[in-house]
């Protein structure tokens, strides 16, 4: 049984060399050269600045998105996913395939038709009245302010981490440091930070950073998350076992025992003697603070290190800020898109050198997942590796079957931008074409799904090995923030210098890649859909009376300008957001809870003439509500405890039964769904039907210029044709799309679980061994044996019957796979599947990634020059609405 290293071992970590730092420095230049490079092609005007001139090519608007999408955030929650709740936790995003593959084939070609400089501004193009400008506006707003900054916040929060590992003790730069100490202090960032260690130091009693560079104690990081976590700190053990604290095994961790005694705070050079920490207690009825007679020297320490790494970290974000702020503002999306091309293959390079590395430091495959069932038992071991939830997974708290049923029936199709909206929209307007938008599409949900997430889960496993989350010596369970920690750790561990700098760099990348979007994206918001409709008017009109001038209007650089101020208020507007956050996962999942149900609406508002701007108010304000109202009964939020019980929390719903959880879950996704999806829709569309149509004349146009077709558009068109007899519909809604749809979701699932067989190999299927076959096994082997009937059912169905009949059975085949599964134990050996006596694992994942280029085949003819067309001949590209 392996256990977990001690914090004086743990605590020793790599340090940039210059060789790294060359590397580093190196890439800020480029991305910076980027920008100076393209800024002339991005202050033309201001459809040059937001959309690039709409003349992108498809894989370098595609790999933006990806870019977008890989922040710094995205490995090391991975990583902690694979010890807190497993693998199969990743179908939080995963899920979201077939709605990625319907965005392809029934919506991006629409956002084109639509061709608006934002997707914000498609509110102007879909509805009428007060209500599209009340609509427009305060999803402006929140889209920019609060959403965006809020995604920014918890990127930089991760960053955070990653700089408090890497870069522990950046040189001092006394001014610099001074502003960011005053703004640590100021803000609720430091609230976990000690009142009497604030008082002293806002008081000038005590410098923090003085005292914590002369004695090094920024560079143990690893060591003070883990007295954070509690590893050194008193306990007593569920068996009622006392554990006294271990504060003197952290001065000697620190190397500083000689210079400071345990037991004497005035040991420390800087620190008064007589110095004491506080803590809050009730007196008469009010909230004093009590000085703690008993503090030691550790705790001192602790609470300057906090004050030092807060200090530290922000000012390199800062400097991250000011270069991301920098290329973006002087050429728009252009140098966004670019950056984010070179920036995506410098991650995922380094991000698969150092899943090789990590996989070899522990012996390899076979190795490292035999030593992680030795740790954690088998059972939960298949539970963290396999990617679909097994039935004994909520017995270890991890992501059970019903969560993935949640997932895989409501999550995918209700939460979030179902239609391709927000910066999927902002890089399809700017395709050169409807082909480029849905081929850059197409090729985001390849690589975010497919590709990229296997190195990061091989960290993960690494981490789960070399860094176990077992109990500490003293009995305390690791936090969550710990396990994501280990992606920092293992990346120290393992890669030689140059390589280091690299990694550090592709991080960088990442985060800079996100930053840089909803940068560009929020700035977007605010000038295109807040401040040119709404402020520029009224602006305009008193310049005009000021200058006698009653035809003034402002020209396109006016906007430019402003879009430069707007994007550098964003960059701004995310360090200080970021200062407010104390945990990403909650800012997470709470983002995702605002959004399920409005996915419903975004689906019908291009398929369904009824649906107006109230539909969409009433969506998002009952969401607001709803969620918050969870997770205040539930969880608990802003610092308030939960309202609910603790007995009502903890009772089980559907007990004993598949469908089992807790009630305090309600307040988190996906249970919370279960609630907020059906009450958010129900409404909105009871509203819909209590509200006036759109404008007809409006509906009319966008019928005309978007042609979305089906039969939710039947009376439009009706009306339409009375007026013009030769209109006629090129909607998506077709055949040949329904059949991509149903292929294009194959082939990426395909390819995500055959490469995952590649890589992982026969170590699951060993009946006689810790880790058995896995219930996937068995869904994919019958999936194939149903792709291989299907394929030779096809032979006999001559012409269009022959595609139609492929791609039925391709269905048919996955529905009874997955019926068939439900029956078939898990664990039984692997010989008694079907095709299993001839096919092994990693074999089986070799005839998947055909499978999945079969598919592709089969879609990229329809992508063919000669096969895709925008517009029938003859009709005019839709001109952007005014």
């Amino acid at each position: 049984m392996l256990t977990l290293q001690s914090a004086a071992e743990s605590a020793v970590i790599g340090r940039l060399s210059p060789v790294d730092w060359v590397i580093v420095v190196g890439f800020i230049f480029l991305s910076i050269g980027i920008g100076v490079y393209l800024s002339k092609r991005g202050q033309g005007s201001s459809e040059q600045y937001f959309k690039g001139g709409g003349g992108m090519g498809w894989m370098l608007l595609g790999t933006s998105m990806v870019a977008t999408t890989f922040a710094a955030d995205t490995p090391l929650a991975l990583t902690g996913w694979v010890v807190t709740s497993g693998v199969a936790q990743n179908w939080y995003w995963w899920s979201m395939v077939p709605i990625t593959m319907l965005g392809v084939f029934f919506f991006a070609r629409l956002w084109k038709r639509a061709n608006p400089l934002t997707d914000m501004e498609f509110v102007y193009v879909r509805y009428s009245g007060n209500s599209a400008h009340w609509l427009r506006a305060c999803k402006a707003l929140w889209l920019a302010i609060p959403y965006g900054c809020i995604v920014m916040g918890w990127v930089n929060k991760a960053m955070g981490v990653i700089i408090n590992y890497v870069v522990p003790d950046f040189p001092r730069i006394p001014f610099i440091d001074q502003a960011m100490l005053w703004l640590f202090l100021a803000t609720p960032l430091s609230s976990n930070i000690n009142p009497a260690m604030v008082e002293a130091i806002q008081g000038g009693v005590i410098d923090p950073i003085e005292v914590g560079y002369s004695h090094h104690i920024l560079q143990k990081p690893i060591l003070w998350t883990e007295y954070e976590a509690g590893a050194y700190s008193e306990y007593t053990a569920p068996d009622g076992v006392e554990y006294p604290d271990r504060h003197q095994e952290v001065l000697e961790a620190l190397g500083i025992t000689y210079d400071i005694e345990l037991n004497r705070v005035g040991s420390i050079e800087g620190v008064p003697n007589g110095f004491l920490l506080s803590r809050e207690v009730e007196l008469d009825g009010e909230t004093v603070l009590e000085p703690i007679e008993d503090t030691d020297s550790v705790e001192v320490i602790f609470e300057l290190y906090k004050v030092c790494a807060g200090v530290n970290q922000y000012k390199i974000l800062f400097f991250l800020f000011l270069i991301v702020c920098a290329y973006t503002a002087i050429s728009g999306l252009w140098g966004v898109v670019v950056t984010d091309f070179i920036q995506f293959w410098i991650a995922m390079f380094g991000c698969i050198v150092l899943a090789v590395l990590a996989v070899r430091h522990v012996g390899g495959i076979d190795a490292m997942l035999n030593q992680m069932a030795d740790i954690y038992g088998s059972a939960k071991a298949r539970g963290m590796v396999n990617p679909l939830p097994t039935a004994e997974a909520g017995e270890f708290g991890l992501f059970t079957r019903f969560q993935f049923l949640l997932f895989m029936c409501v999550f995918w199709w209700s939460n979030g931008f179902t239609d391709g909206g927000s910066y999927f929209a902002q890089r399809m307007l700017s395709a050169k074409d409807e082909r480029n938008a849905a081929l850059g599409y197409m090729w985001y949900a390849i690589a975010h799904y497919a590709l990229r997430m296997w190195p990061w889960l091989l960290v993960g496993f690494a981490a789960a090995v070399l860094y176990p989350r077992i109990p500490f010596a003293n009995g305390v369970m690791p936090s969550g923030s710990v396990a994501e920690a280990g992606y920092v750790k293992i990346m120290l561990l393992v890669l030689p210098a140059g390589m280091l700098g690299l990694l550090v760099a592709a991080l960088m990348a990442a985060y800079m890649s996100t930053i840089s979007t909803q940068v560009n994206l929020g700035a977007s918001y605010l000038m295109n859909d807040f401040y040119r409709p709404f402020i520029a008017p009224g602006r305009e009109r008193r310049a005009a009376r000021r200058r006698g001038n009653p035809d003034f209007k402002y020209d396109e650089r006016h906007y430019v300008r402003w879009g430069i101020i707007m994007t550098v208020m964003m960059a701004f507007a995310g360090i200080i957001v970021s200062l407010f956050l104390n945990t990403i996962g909650e800012a997470w999942f709470l983002l995702a809870g605002f959004n399920g149900g409005i996915g419903v609406i975004y689906l019908l508002r291009w398929y369904w003439w009824r649906i107006n701007a109230w539909t969409e108010i009433v969506c998002l304000l009952s969401l607001l509500i709803l969620t918050l109202v969870l997770r205040l009964l539930c969880n608990g939020a802003f610092g308030w405890p939960a309202m609910l019980p603790a007995d009502v929390l903890g009772h089980r719903v559907f007990a004993d039964t598949f469908f089992e959880f807790k009630v305090q879950q309600m307040g988190t996704i996906p249970f919370s769904l279960l609630v907020t999806m059906p009450a958010s829709v129900g409404l909105a569309l009871l509203v819909t039907f209590l509200t006036a149509p759109t404008d007809l004349e409006k509906l009319k146009t966008f019928h005309r210029r978007v042609q979305a077709g089906g039969i939710g558009w039947r009376r439009i068109d009706r009306l339409v044709k009375a007026e013009d007899p030769s209109f006629q519909v090129n909607s998506p809604l077709t055949w040949e799309n329904t059949r991509n749809w149903l292929l294009g979701s194959a082939m990426v699932y395909f390819w995500l679980v055959g490469v995952g067989k590649i890589i992982i190999g026969p170590a699951l299927n060993r009946a006689n061994d810790n880790l058995v076959v896995a219930g996937e096994d068995v869904f994919f082997l019958h999936l194939m044996t149903g792709l291989i009937v299907a394929g030779l059912v096809s032979k006999i169905l001559p012409g269009r019957g022959k595609r139609r009949g492929l791609a039925l059975a391709v269905v048919l085949a996955g529905y009874v796979a997955v019926a068939y599964s439900l029956f078939h134990p898990v664990g039984q050996p692997f010989a008694t599947a079907p095709l299993g006596w001839l096919l092994g694992p990693r074999l089986i994942g070799i005839l998947m990634l055909a499978a999945g280029v079969a598919c592709g085949g089969v879609i990229a003819r329809s992508f063919s020059t000669g096969r895709w067309s925008d517009l029938p001949a003859g009709r005019e590209a839709s001109p952007r609405p005014a």
